[in-house]
């Protein structure tokens, strides 16, 4: 990715970049937020760092974040450029009078709804019968039940020997590609579909002309015709299966967060359901944040950071779709 043509002071915003120490994904993000805001810019003829508090909240408005989280980053981000551009004389405007600690409770004034849509546990299973390579189908499964890893490498690095049915408790030993461990509890649907999985030899359910066959693999998602020694799939099948799923699901927003958000809501709610008293404590979100390996403000303490988890839970969609509970963090 690159700046467009008409992005405002576009040379300037080109030096910040160079300027930076950032890994390659980190740049194309930031490069899209420069982006984006190329519009709003243009209305008002200035630059990011010439907005008042009022502009700056309206290009954060403009940014469309689906969650508090994507925007607490973006206005980080946008806040250390102004910073940069006073310190480098390319203004004078120090009136932006942004909070000076921005909480996601501030974020989240600015997330646009619209893109926010969850599924249920059952809406999702209707969608996997509807994708023809169940790899992809199982894929999904594995993001709602908290099986995730940089680059989906805790998905992708699966095989049957990580897979344990304890008396029927069925648990998953996942491995990432930092080679960071951990173990959680899966359901037995998500445990026989990778078992199934597992012994597939096609990417298609019914037999037909042009089908690929998998190479012999310990690896439970399987790489079709392999040609070398490379026999283990990549992030780019991750992102197959979630473009893919833009179309089944009939949302083009959707994206690896939107499935594991969702989880996240049927998990909650099958830790409570059972409960006289339906309550969402520190105890049930300390349970949650270790199954989806998320919400952990230092990963070396496990610190979990409760402000966080309560911004990705969506109570409405719970008491809507499984049944009513009560915060109580």
């Amino acid at each position: 990715m690159i700046l467009k043509d008409n992005v405002f002071n576009k040379d300037i915003k080109e030096w910040y970049l160079t300027s930076l120490d950032i890994q390659e994904n980190s740049l194309t993000t930031y490069l899209s937020l420069f982006n984006k805001a190329t519009v709003l810019e243009n209305q008002k003829n200035k630059d990011i760092f010439d907005m008042n508090k009022v502009e700056l909240e309206e290009l954060f408005y403009s940014l469309k974040s689906p969650s508090p989280q994507s925007l607490s980053a973006s206005i980080g981000f946008i806040i250390r450029y102004i910073e940069w551009a006073i310190a480098n004389g390319y203004t004078n405007n120090r009136s932006q009078r942004l909070p000076t600690s921005i909480t996601m409770d501030y974020c989240s004034t600015f997330v646009y709804k619209a893109a926010i849509i969850r599924y249920t546990r059952e809406q999702l299973f209707s969608y996997m019968n509807l994708f023809d390579d169940q790899r992809h189908a199982v894929f999904l499964l594995c993001l709602f039940e908290g099986i995730k890893g940089e680059g989906y490498s805790e998905i992708l690095n699966l095989k049957m020997a990580d897979l344990e049915n304890s008396n029927g408790v069925y648990l998953a030993k996942l491995t990432n590609n930092k080679g960071y461990r951990r173990v959680i509890e899966i359901s037995d649907e998500l445990y026989w579909r990778l078992e199934k999985l597992d012994k597939i030899s096609s990417t298609s359910k019914k037999p037909k002309q042009g089908q690929k066959y998998f190479s012999d693999s310990t690896y439970i998602f399987k790489k079709a015709n392999a040609k070398s020694e490379d026999i283990q799939l990549r992030a780019s099948f991750g992102n197959r299966a979630l473009d893919l799923a833009k179309v089944i699901f009939d949302n083009h927003n959707l994206i690896a967060s939107t499935i594991q958000a969702s989880g996240m809501m049927w998990y909650i709610w099958e830790l409570v359901r059972q409960n006289e008293m339906k309550v969402v404590n520190k105890e049930i979100l300390e349970k949650v944040a270790s199954k989806y390996d998320t919400g952990y403000v230092d990963k070396n303490n496990q610190y979990v950071s409760f402000s966080i988890l309560r911004h990705k839970i969506d109570l409405d969609f719970i008491n809507t779709n499984y049944g009513q509970i009560i915060m109580d963090v």
